[in-house]
């Protein structure tokens, strides 16, 4: 099966920092294959991208990420089939049933986050829906990304959710074709889509506070854990290392100047 899995290859092959030298050992990952934008981009340059080529190269490891579906990646996980999946929030289910996750005692450890990211509340200008940061009013249905634990949020407060489609564009344009009376999405990703469409920003307006924001991780399949547990450890250290260094900082505040969702 992972043979079938490999030939999925399109993302990048992630080289030790030796080049010709032999890894230290391989690890085969995989992602949403979609953009969300800053963080994993279908072009390779996103910034969870960059921070894993870093991390391959601080241990002389290669890192093969797979561009999937994200409920299949999970599946693959799941089975492991595949020994990570990447970027994911946490949830007591999911660490049950998918994969491990960084611990610091009963909690996931946010220091070995790859990333903060927060979803929000979008409608028409003028809209009647309410978010004061604990109650969640909305005459109709909300539009979110299909597999997202957004959703999961959203039908726990009691709302219709329409999580029919994946892309966070198209969630989008539900506002303005009333199919929708609110969208909930990820904030970054929502804001860089209204900027690079004019037409759209006019009409749609973002509700604050932001719904929920939380860390995202590398989770490791059970399987790969289990049989690897230093090699594990050493990749989340690394996560953490490379997150705090200079040459991270600096390819980050480079990108958000020159990318902007869509590009």
């Amino acid at each position: 099966m992972r043979a079938s899995v490999r030939s999925l290859l399109y993302a990048a092959l992630l080289l030790p920092a030796t080049g010709s030298a032999t890894p230290a050992f391989t690890l085969h990952s995989c992602f949403e294959n979609s953009d969300s934008y800053p963080w994993l981009l279908q072009s390779g340059e996103g910034i969870v991208q960059y921070h894993l080529k870093l991390v391959a190269e601080r241990l002389g490891i290669e890192i093969l990420m797979t561009p999937l579906p994200w409920k299949r990646c999970l599946s693959l996980v799941s089975s492991g089939q595949m020994d990570a999946a990447f970027k994911m929030s946490y949830s007591a289910e999911r660490a049950s049933k998918i994969g491990s996750y960084p611990m610091r005692g009963d909690k996931p450890d946010p220091d070995k986050r790859l990333l903060i990211e927060s979803y929000s509340l979008y409608q028409l200008k003028g809209g009647k829906s309410q978010w004061d940061g604990t109650t969640l009013r909305v005459k109709g249905i909300v539009a979110a990304q299909s597999g997202f634990s957004i959703v999961e949020f959203l039908q726990g407060a009691g709302v219709e959710v329409d999580d029919s489609s994946r892309d966070p564009l198209i969630i989008l344009k539900k506002l303005v074709m009333d199919r929708a009376a609110a969208t909930a999405l990820q904030t970054e990703v929502a804001d860089s889509l209204l900027a690079a469409h004019p037409d759209l920003q006019g009409q749609i307006e973002r509700l604050t506070p932001v719904l929920v924001e939380k860390p995202y991780y590398l989770v490791f399949s059970h399987t790969f854990r289990q049989s690897h547990p230093n090699e594990s450890q050493q990749v989340w250290d690394a996560i953490e290392a490379v997150r705090n260094s200079p040459t991270y900082q600096h390819y980050v505040a480079s990108f958000r100047q020159t990318h902007r969702a869509g590009d």
